[in-house]
């Protein structure tokens, strides 16, 4: 009886303790708001995502304050070659990456666990399938998504058809995607060095409408 009084109550600390992980809501300045009040946010910082950082409880902190866009002037040579070690791949000095970055300790959906399952893996790629089609259709694009290091991947990275790789030695969450964003953000890389993130929720096809000149022209001449 004791035994079972005992396991009892530790599993209601327990449960009490996994509870007590708070979630703080803050706009960019700081201040904390309630979760309710960051959907006006969305409306009032039009150029600002939601960045997302642990706690030392486990607790998670949402602010307004990851830029929407950046831009870099990067060495294509060495992002090219990095990408070649990931993917286990040779890429021409013509291609335009367009990556997909997953951060770790996202919690935007199931679609952002640390370890992700096989009909998870295949529920993602069901989606991805035809806009990574339609993107490097006749095109010198070529769509990777990637993950930073410590989630664990279902993939088959000696495939040739693999497209979802770990970002193992997290250089590109070192150099690049520097701004853990829910729901991941997105990059374009050309061979001039000039590169485009957008953090936050978003669609590779979105992204790729990004190319068109007179948007890419647009973005680089400010």
């Amino acid at each position: 009886m004791k035994k079972f009084l005992y396991l009892l109550i530790f599993f209601t600390v327990s449960l009490s303790a996994q509870n007590s992980k708070s979630k703080y809501w803050l706009d960019p300045e700081g201040r904390e708001i309630s979760r309710e009040e960051k959907n006006f946010l969305m409306d009032k910082y039009p150029d600002n995502s939601l960045a997302f950082r642990k706690t030392k409880d486990s607790g998670y902190v949402y602010q307004f304050n990851a830029p929407k866009y950046s831009t870099y002037k990067v060495d294509y040579k060495i992002i090219k070659t990095e990408i070649e070690k990931i993917t286990n791949r040779v890429y021409s000095d013509s291609t335009i990456f367009l990556i997909n970055f997953n951060y770790l300790d996202d919690k935007c959906s199931d679609w952002f666990l640390i370890k992700l399952s096989s009909e998870i893996f295949n529920n993602i790629k069901t989606f991805i399938e035809p806009l990574k089609k339609g993107i490097e259709y006749k095109s010198n694009v070529i769509y990777l998504a990637l993950f930073e290091n410590g989630i664990v991947l279902k993939n088959k990275p000696k495939s040739k058809k693999e497209y979802f790789f770990s970002d193992q030695n997290n250089f590109f969450r070192s150099n690049l995607f520097l701004n853990p964003t829910l729901c991941g953000s997105f990059g374009l890389i050309k061979p001039n060095g000039e590169t485009l993130i957008r953090n936050g929720e978003y669609r590779p096809d979105n992204m790729y409408e990004h190319l068109k000149p007179k948007i890419w022209d647009l973005i680089f001449q400010q």
